[in-house]
């Protein structure tokens, strides 16, 4: 159905069956993420087709609006391939810092609907909207008030998939594009996902539909007939998990911030929408990363000991590296210092597709900013009061109110 908008009706079985210990999860996805950010932000590209990328003789895509994708364009697609595909087509380069600062306002957005929020990347999030939704009986209005709410706050479409599972809310939303709204009740989950192509599911890539279709899986359906013992054998231990998922038993669930208990540490990542070695775009997620970390830890009045950087490369490695600080902080300016040079003793020129930053070893005791040995002993106090004045204006006018030059 990609391409097309989809239904926005509620479809199958009657409100109530089959539905008594479901769980509503609902997954929003903005479409064409970049571009539609950049048309928001320059009516006159409203209705132009539209690439965002690098160019030169390595410039590769990292966006695409729908018109272009429909003519053959990918994300990770050289530019130069995707320029024969759609001659003529207007390429911006990449604003990373803007995309996700839009990114982090969206995701307030819908916290002021549910508590239940996961971020699963730039531009897409879970929702458990079971309580809020009373269980799929709203269902159908809720994803319309969310998608209301983001198009009256930023201009920007967004996709919504509502079932019982979140392999299932993915799936649904991934069908509805673009600009689509699509509940699948409980009952319907199975005649739903069984005439699916295994490739739909998360976690079956070309190896293992390969796999698959060498004992006669192709489709969900399929795939739903097999036993654990046999999953097992033919996939290893990730089978029994993508049986269940087929047949829509997966047990997921969305984990909000507040379910992870005590907290021991406190962190803020983000995937890039792209894989990049680009360091001014690295130095301002960084930057913006610091920022939304110390002003959370200042808002909880607490600091940290230990300061950890999350690095994934473009090859899903995935690297942590740790320092110990003299005294607990919460200051920005330190943690993006620490950031800034564990980052380029650590990565060198390769491409990273997701980027943490974090504090361990919690202290509630009000934090000194960390000076980092420059001397600046005399200055705290200064800092001290800055920070308390930016973190004020921050709560009455919000956390864009005051932002550091590089991010503006």
């Amino acid at each position: 159905m990609e391409g097309e908008r989809a239904s926005s009706r509620v479809r199958g079985s009657k409100c109530g069956e089959g539905m008594t210990d479901a769980r509503a999860i609902l997954h929003i996805d903005m479409d064409s993420f970049f571009c539609s950010v950049e048309r928001a932000l320059n009516p006159v590209l409203e209705d132009r087709p539209l690439m965002v990328g690098s160019t030169g003789t390595r410039g590769v895509i990292v966006a695409a609006s729908y018109d272009v994708k429909a003519k053959g364009v990918q994300q990770g697609m050289p530019t130069g391939q995707a320029q024969r595909l759609a001659p003529g087509v207007t390429i911006l380069p990449p604003r990373h810092k803007i995309y996700t600062q839009i990114s982090a306002g969206i995701f307030k957005v819908l916290a002021t609907f549910t508590d239940r929020v996961e971020p699963a990347s730039i531009d897409e999030s879970y929702l458990d909207i079971t309580s809020e939704a009373h269980g799929f009986e709203g269902a159908q209005s809720f994803g319309e008030s969310i998608k209301a709410s983001i198009r009256d706050r930023f201009r920007l479409p967004c996709t919504i998939g509502i079932g019982p599972t979140r392999v299932i809310a993915k799936i649904v939303s991934a069908h509805s594009k673009p600009d689509g709204l699509r509940v699948i009740l409980p009952g319907d989950a199975r005649a739903f996902l069984h005439p699916l192509p295994v490739r739909k599911l998360g976690g079956i890539g070309p190896r293992t539909e390969e796999i698959l279709s060498g004992v006669g899986i192709r489709t969900l359906g399929d795939l739903a007939q097999y036993t654990d013992e046999q999953l097992v054998t033919l996939l290893g231990k990730s089978g029994p998990y993508l049986g269940a998922a087929s047949r829509g038993e997966s047990a997921d669930s969305v984990v909000a911030f507040a379910d992870r208990g005590e907290a021991k540490s406190m962190s803020k990542e983000t995937t890039l929408a792209y894989d990049t070695d680009d360091w001014p775009t690295i130095e301002s997620v960084l930057l913006f990363l610091s920022e939304a970390l110390a002003s959370r830890m200042r808002k909880s009045k607490i600091s940290g000991r230990t300061f950890v950087i999350k690095i994934r490369f473009d090859d899903f490695k995935t690297i942590t590296r740790s320092k110990s600080l003299p005294r607990a902080t919460n200051s920005e300016g330190a943690i993006f210092s620490l950031a800034a040079d564990l980052f380029r003793a650590n990565v060198g020129d390769r491409k990273i597709r997701l980027v943490g930053v974090g504090l361990h070893h919690l202290d509630e005791e009000e934090a000194l900013p960390l000076e980092l040995d420059l001397g600046l002993e005399e200055e705290r106090p200064k800092e001290e009061e800055t920070l308390a004045v930016v973190d004020r204006i921050r709560s009455r006018y919000g956390d864009d109110a005051v932002k550091k030059a590089r991010l503006l």
